[in-house]
């Protein structure tokens, strides 16, 4: 089953800026008299179609025996048998991080790994990984 991540206002804005800051500088360096299309020109390029990507292209799966994740060129999967404990509702600051919003899951699995992610529905996703595995602890954390 397929979970679309969910993203906050503070996300949307930092993309949208990103990318019309990007597109205006293009544009400004195209229209002056001194324009050559160089390095720069390259990565600005390059930075559009990742930031897109990211923002259109993070999403989760649970399969019978994985979670899997996308976050744009990022991916990824976890044996939910190894998933330990799913923290509810708080934000981790570093780490693996394929998400697009504050206040989701840590999900930690092995012995000290983490990840955080962020689906739209996420008391059913709770719900389904833990029909999979019902092993695992769930933190509400209140804060």
């Amino acid at each position: 089953m397929k979970f679309k991540s969910r993203k906050d206002i503070p996300f949307k804005l930092f993309t949208i800026i990103s990318i019309s800051a990007l597109i205006a500088l293009e544009t400004y360096t195209f229209l002056t008299d001194k324009y050559s299309f160089g390095i720069t020109d390259i990565v600005i390029l390059l930075i559009i179609p990742i930031l897109l990507w990211i923002y259109f292209g993070t999403y989760y799966k649970l399969t019978a025996s994985n979670l899997e994740y996308t976050s744009g060129p990022m991916k990824g999967s976890i044996p939910v048998t190894k998933i330990k404990e799913i923290m509810v509702g708080k934000t981790m600051l570093s780490g693996l991080k394929p998400a697009t919003a504050k206040k989701g899951l840590i999900i930690k699995y092995d012995i000290y790994n983490e990840i955080y992610i962020t689906p739209k529905a996420k008391d059913f996703f709770i719900k389904r990984i833990l029909e999979i595995n019902p092993d695992i602890k769930i933190t509400p954390y209140d804060f």
